[in-house]
Order: structure tokens, then sequence, then C-alpha cells
């Protein structure tokens, strides 16, 4: 029963929105030295967004390949097939 009573005093408790914090206090110009020291820094990628060259050599469709190719309206009918084709032109990007 207590339980129940802080649910419903929480849920029941009024609220104020205090407007959107996106952005708030950044600086106008924004560089590594808005990090603090021994900030470490991270990077991704994937597979769909760089390879291009499905079904060739070992590459087979991944998930998003599929999906592209199954939903072309949700996609804008976009799809990785060529990507920016790192699949042939690795030697030449990594250099």
């Amino acid at each position: 029963v207590l339980g129940l009573a802080l649910v419903l005093t929480l849920v029941g408790a009024p609220t104020k929105a205090q407007g959107p914090v996106c952005g708030a206090g950044l600086p106008d110009k924004f560089s590594r030295l808005n990090f603090p020291e021994g900030f470490i820094w991270g990077t991704a990628t994937a597979a769909f967004q760089v390879e291009g060259a499905v079904n060739e050599g070992c590459r087979g469709p991944s998930m998003w390949d599929t999906f592209t190719k199954k939903f072309p309206h949700r996609c804008e009918n976009h799809n990785a097939d060529v990507a920016v084709d790192f699949y042939h032109r690795y030697k030449e990007d990594i250099q």
C-alpha cells in the first residue's frame, strides 16, 4: 500500500518544463580544448556505410543490405551497393 501511495504521489505531482537545454552554454568555437585532460576519443563505422561490393568475394549481404532491398520505400530507394566503395579502394584509402 505504501508503494502504491508513493507511485500515485509521484504521478500526480505537478511538474514544470524548464525549456530546451540542448546547446546551452556551448562556446561559439568548439575544439578538443573544451574537453577535460585525459578525455578518451572514440570512433566507429559500419561495413554497410563504407564497403559497398555486396556479394563480391566473401562479402555477403548484411541485414541492412537486405532491408534496403526488401523495403526500398522506407529508405528513399537508397542502398549501399557501392557506398564509398572501400572494398575496392582500400589500398588508396589507407596510405
